[in-house]
């Protein structure tokens, strides 16, 4: 029964061991990849907005999406 124990403890303290490790190297390369997709994120969207803001692409879409709520029939209201 002690010997159990004993490989009961031994186990318990080997698992803590491996689970209480520092970062990996994979980790961190995890972490690098995130930061890297952040990143690029952020630059599409700063050049979208450029490019709206710099040409009169803002105000075509927006006449666009106008002209769709014209053409659509408007609604009485009275639908249940």
């Amino acid at each position: 029964m002690k010997s159990l124990t004993i490989f009961t403890t031994a186990s318990q303290q080997l698992a803590a061991r491996l689970f209480s490790r520092g970062r990996t190297q994979a980790d961190k390369q995890r972490g690098a990849s995130a930061l890297e997709y952040i990143v690029l994120a952020a630059v599409i969207v700063i050049a979208i907005i450029t490019a709206l803001t710099t040409t009169d692409i803002a105000s075509k879409i927006t006449d666009t999406f106008q002209t769709i709520v014209d053409q659509m029939p408007s609604g009485s209201g009275d639908e249940t």
